[in-house]
């Protein structure tokens, strides 16, 4: 008898790893996918869970860490062409949200960090960055804002301190820094400034202490400086400086493209 109970408890469970394995994903005769779906990795983690008709998905889909967590919910539409996204860090806390049309991001995109702040927006058209980009502090003021064209920065850049105040102002041509540009104190007076050409700094710098007085003045050429009238000055220092001043809020796209179930 306890044989017997052995048996039937190994061909439930192996009915139930069977069953989960084949239903209910279905395909018609040409082959296409029907009905709900749940596809699973090789260590029987699942991966998605939604519904396709005629091979194209529609409506809801879950895709998961191995962790069995989402890390996206998708609801697809328009034959599958248009996906509006949300995705999910390990903790389950939304990271970012936005549209997908024909697997490239589009529109108005969303970012969030671990407490669910809005960190950074974009905007897409075909994938590629256009118009406003903004990145923001956590306590939701606004810290920079640049302005790109086609997947290239184009147009005015302009960074703030926590308390509101500009910190930087410049513009780009075809991603490179070109005409004046402005570094401010956070009291909101003129810390330096001085020209860029084909991203690199041109002519004459001025830099200022914050009470106006000015501190210094640069001469450059195709971005080496060639004189200074402070000859206790290190290039080195603030050249890292405005290295980190304009690095300090860059945003690196974390999500790649192409959530489209196959």
């Amino acid at each position: 008898m306890r044989r017997i109970n052995l048996f039937i408890l190994f061909l439930l469970i192996s009915f139930s790893i069977n069953a989960q394995d084949d239903a209910p994903n279905k395909t018609d005769a040409a082959g296409k996918k029907q009905g709900h779906w749940i596809k699973y990795d090789d260590n029987h983690k699942k991966m998605y869970d939604g519904n396709f008709v005629n091979g194209v998905p529609v409506g809801k889909f879950t895709y998961y860490f191995d962790t069995g967590v989402p890390w996206a919910i998708t609801i697809f539409s328009k034959n599958g062409t248009v996906a509006y996204t949300k995705h999910y860090n390990a903790s389950g806390k939304i990271s970012g949200e936005g549209k997908y049309v024909n697997q490239k991001k589009d529109s108005l995109w969303k970012f969030y960090n671990e407490d669910t702040a809005l960190i950074s927006t974009e905007n897409y058209i075909n994938g590629l960055k256009n118009g406003s980009c903004k990145v923001f502090y956590a306590n939701g003021q606004l810290a920079e804002e640049k302005t790109w064209k086609n997947g290239k920065l184009n147009g005015p850049c302009k960074k703030y301190f926590a308390n509101g105040e500009l910190k930087y102002s410049g513009q780009y041509i075809d991603d490179r820094v070109e005409g004046k540009v402005t570094y401010y104190f956070s009291s909101g007076k003129v810390d330096g400034e001085g020209m860029y050409k084909n991203d690199l700094k041109e002519g004459t710098w001025k830099y200022y202490k914050e009470d106006g007085k000015e501190r210094r003045t640069d001469q450059y050429v195709n971005g080496r400086m060639v004189k200074s009238t402070d000859l206790d000055y290190e290039p080195k220092e603030q050249i890292e400086k405005e290295k980190q001043n304009a690095e300090q809020f860059e945003l690196k796209d974390p999500y790649q493209e192409g959530y489209r179930p196959e």
